[in-house]
């Protein structure tokens, strides 16, 4: 197939202004561009513009995919409403990489296989669909996607085995379909996530209690709401919520905070998860093994049943299997002595359990004398072992 490449932008705090399009349909006579979106498709050549760019002007999500496995997603958020420094701690390696702009942080995830290695690609077109709701999510305090990503990197091996462990979230044993989406997105083992999940305690409500949060604004000053609503009625804050929300989670993060973590002073190294990884999947691989050799018992038992109750069926109508052998040698083409032979020895088989293995080979004498001219069947009564 030819070279495949799929572009997806997606606005989601708000529309595209007519200048935005304009400038957006100067990058591409052929995207598909709407008040809230823009999509290419390339099976030649590159798009010429930058997503960095596009994502910092216009768009809060991005998509790439290609059909040599290369997969990227990426998601603006709000320098207000998100904690830059704490998930830079999450980006190391290969997964997952952090950009401050003025106003804005692109968040990205990369997955890159080797040629070959990603038999399964599709068009791209499905998945703006299942990923963005990972941004919400992490402007919510969410981060397991931050910590699935850090994980990519140890599959990747793009760490060093002495790196730590960053803090890891709760819930990584129930994951949602849009963190599921994410995993398969980024192509990571679950049987890795299954060895991260093991210090992933139970996630706590998204919601606090409502007598926390009431303690919480209480305790802000006149400055500090009146610095909230000024951003607000300035239309700087997009999401009011989930800036406040930032704020109650940092002001009391071991007590109420949603992204509900270890602490990091007790991660492991990447050399004790790998280690830990890898002993799964040896462990898996025999529990496959041990599987697969009792499904083929199974079968070997199954067949030698129905190849007793066949000969059973043989034996108890011999007369009438002889005359079906004679009608197909009476046919003298290549399926009919075939079929014929495959009679014979199931009559063989059977003469052999009821112990009546002389009269068989009267039998069989008989029709070898009958037909001695018939070059192709003496062929094959041989090759089944049935020539004399």
């Amino acid at each position: 197939m030819s070279e495949y490449q799929y572009y997806g932008f997606q606005a989601i705090d708000r529309p595209l202004s007519k200048e935005d399009m304009q400038w957006l349909r100067g990058l591409s006579t052929r995207a598909q561009i709407t008040t809230t979106s823009f999509v290419n498709v390339y099976h030649w050549g590159n798009f010429h513009g930058d997503p960095i760019e596009l994502m910092e002007r216009c768009f809060d999500a991005f998509v790439y995919v290609t059909n040599w496995g290369y997969r990227r997603f990426m998601v603006r958020l709000p320098r207000a409403s998100f904690d830059a420094t704490g998930a830079k701690q999450y980006c190391h390696g290969d997964g997952a990489s952090l950009r401050k702009k003025k106003d804005c942080v692109l968040l990205e995830f990369n997955r890159d296989d080797e040629p070959g290695e990603w038999e399964d690609w599709d068009d791209g077109s499905g998945w703006m669909a299942s990923l963005t709701p990972l941004r919400g999510d992490i402007l919510d305090g969410d981060w397991r996607c931050l910590y699935l990503a850090w994980l990519c990197a140890i599959e990747t091996e793009s760490l060093p085995d002495n790196a730590t462990e960053p803090p890891v979230p709760a819930g990584l044993k129930d994951l949602t379909a849009p963190l599921q989406a994410f995993v398969d997105f980024i192509g990571l083992d679950t049987e890795l996530i299954e060895v991260a999940a093991e210090r992933s305690g139970t996630r706590a409500a998204s919601k606090p209690p409502a007598g926390a949060l009431r303690k919480w604004i209480r305790s802000l000053t006149v400055a500090e709401k009146d610095e909230l609503l000024l951003r607000i009625a300035q239309g700087d804050e997009p999401n009011p919520r989930r800036s406040l929300m930032r704020g109650f989670r940092e002001a009391a993060p071991g007590r109420h905070a949603t992204r509900d973590c270890e602490d990091s002073t007790s991660g492991r190294t990447v050399a004790e998860i790998s280690e830990a990884w890898q002993q799964r999947l040896r462990a898996k691989q025999r529990r496959l093994a041990e599987q697969a050799e009792k499904e083929r018992e199974r079968q070997a038992r199954a067949e030698a049943q129905a190849r007793k109750k066949h000969l059973e069926d043989i034996a108890s109508h011999a007369p009438a299997v002889w005359k079906q052998v004679s009608a197909w040698i009476a046919k003298r083409t290549p399926k009919g002595y075939d079929r014929a032979v495959e009679l014979l020895v199931d009559l063989q088989d059977a003469a052999a359990d009821a112990n009546r293995t002389d009269e068989f080979f009267e039998q069989l004498q008989a029709l070898r004398d009958r037909h001695a001219s018939k070059p192709s069947l003496t062929r094959r009564l041989r090759g089944a072992g049935l020539a004399g």
